[in-house]
This record gives C-alpha cells, sequence and structure tokens, in this order.
C-alpha cells in the first residue's frame, strides 16, 4: 500500500475530494494533487516542503504538486476542510502551479483566507450532492479558489535549486516507503543516494521536521496499523513483517508515537 507518494483515483467526471477531519495527524507525503487546507477551529502545525507552522483558526495552507506536506496534532483541538484535486481540472498537463510558485504556502491573512474558506464550504456543500451539473458547478468553485489564492498570496519564479532538491526528497521518502521493511540504517541510505551520513541527516531533518530514524520508525507503525486492524496476524510477526526487531522495541516505538500499546488497539477492533 502507498503511504507517502500518493496516487489518488478519481471519478473521471469528478477528479477531487474534499473532507472535513478532526485533529488530523499525517506524516510526510507528497503526490501529484494539489491539497489545499482551511483551518475551521482551533490550532495545528502543519509543514510544507522546508517550513513548518502553527497554522490556526481562519487561516490557510495551499500545497502545490509534488510538494512534500505533514500533519502534526500539537495537543490541540482542530478542525480543518482539506480539498485534494487533479491538476488538469484547472487545464494544467501535470502539476500546480508550474509556471511560478507562491511565496509562501501560509495564508495567515485572515480577512484574505475568509472568502478561500467560503468557497472551500461551497465545495463541500456540492460535493455532498447528487444534482445534475454538480460537477460543472464544483469544477467552476475550485478554478475561482486557485484565481483568488494566486490573487492573495504573493507569486515567484519558480526556483530550479530548491526544485531539485525536493525531487531528491521525494526520491528518499519513496526508497524509504518500498524498503521500510527490510533493514535500512542511516548509514545504508546516505550510501544509496551518494550523500554523507551528516549531511543526509540534516537534509531530512530541516526538510521533514524530524529525524531520519523517527521518520522509519513513523512508516513502520502506520503499517503495522493496518495490519493490527485488518488481519488476524500475531503483534509480534507483525512487528517483525513491519522491519521491527524485536516486539520490545516495537512495543515501545508504538506507544512513543500512538499513545497506546498495540495490543490495547487490538481489543478496540
Amino acid at each position: 500500500m502507498k503511504f507517502f507518494y500518493q496516487n489518488w483515483q478519481f471519478d473521471r467526471e469528478r477528479p477531487m475530494t474534499i473532507f472535513s477531519s478532526n485533529n488530523i495527524r499525517y506524516h510526510a507525503h507528497c503526490h501529484p494533487e494539489v491539497e489545499l487546507i482551511y483551518v475551521v477551529s482551533g490550532s495545528l502545525s502543519i509543514g510544507v516542503n522546508e517550513e513548518k507552522r502553527l497554522v490556526s483558526e481562519g487561516e490557510f495552507v495551499a500545497c502545490g504538486s509534488n510538494d512534500i506536506h505533514y500533519y502534526e496534532n500539537v495537543g490541540m483541538d482542530s478542525n480543518v476542510l482539506i480539498l485534494i484535486f487533479k491538476p488538469d481540472l484547472l487545464g494544467a498537463l501535470r502539476i500546480w502551479p508550474d509556471e511560478f510558485q507562491f511565496s509562501s504556502p501560509y495564508l495567515t491573512d485572515k480577512l484574505k483566507a475568509q472568502p478561500l474558506g467560503e468557497l472551500m464550504h461551497s465545495i463541500l456543500t456540492e460535493s455532498m450532492k447528487s444534482k445534475p451539473g454538480s460537477s460543472f458547478i464544483i469544477r467552476g468553485l475550485i478554478l475561482q479558489l486557485c484565481g483568488l489564492l494566486q490573487r492573495s498570496i504573493t507569486s515567484l519564479p519558480k526556483d530550479k535549486e530548491p526544485h531539485e532538491q525536493r525531487a531528491r526528497m521525494q526520491k528518499i521518502l519513496s526508497y524509504i516507503e518500498e524498503n521500510c521493511c527490510s533493514e535500512i540504517t542511516l548509514e545504508s541510505i546516505s550510501r544509496h543516494f551518494n550523500m554523507d551520513p551528516h549531511h543526509f541527516s540534516r537534509t531530512f531533518k530541516s526538510t521533514l521536521g524530524i529525524s531520519f530514524k523517527t521518520y522509519l520508525n513513523t512508516v513502520r507503525v502506520s503499517l503495522a496499523e493496518i495490519k493490527l486492524e485488518t488481519t488476524d496476524a500475531s503483534i509480534t510477526d507483525i512487528a517483525l513483517e513491519c522491519g521491527f526487531a524485536s516486539i520490545r522495541t516495537f512495543n515501545r516505538v508504538y506507544k512513543s508515537l500512538k499513545g497506546h500499546t498495540p495490543s490495547e488497539l487490538r481489543k478496540k477492533v
């Protein structure tokens, strides 16, 4: 199952999805689809590429195609609207934005963000209807949303160097996803990408906000969580299948990331 380089599958007539989420927490991932976030209430931490900020009620975040982004629950309640759509809905061939980049993915000016949030609510409302013409109305609202977004955040020429660095990090995330159940060390992955381990470690943490080891453990725990919920395999077998050297290490890492033990999750299933 793909965790990080997500390949969303949409209806041909409506290549998008929009949903409301409470206290969302999701590790770093990327995809060619555009992802727009409006904070309806509360606060949460959202990282986009090399930046991470505490985003609060009434603020907006724009993740363009293939931006690396993640959500962190910072101990406060939050509710967000998340819109994900394919760039071709805007008439773009592969990615959006293509010829420019936003000066920042974060729109903290609440007066400018408010009409964007209202459009997000309108898209959500229309997406819940099964009426003739809904797909056209939704597409029109998303076009209006992106046009207004481009007016609300300063645009800059596309910077080639950060784009190349991001592309390399996307390859690293994909490699971790595909090999997370095998033994991966900082030294082995650095060698695979022809990087000095110290430089790899520093670059990884500055981009994702967490260390390589914590990220690898997060990937493995996410995979284990799915297996715990959907299979009858023993906890020990799942731990070993997901790359952990022992059940003791698995229990410790799982609880530190999830706040409860694997056996406690199994009892709820």
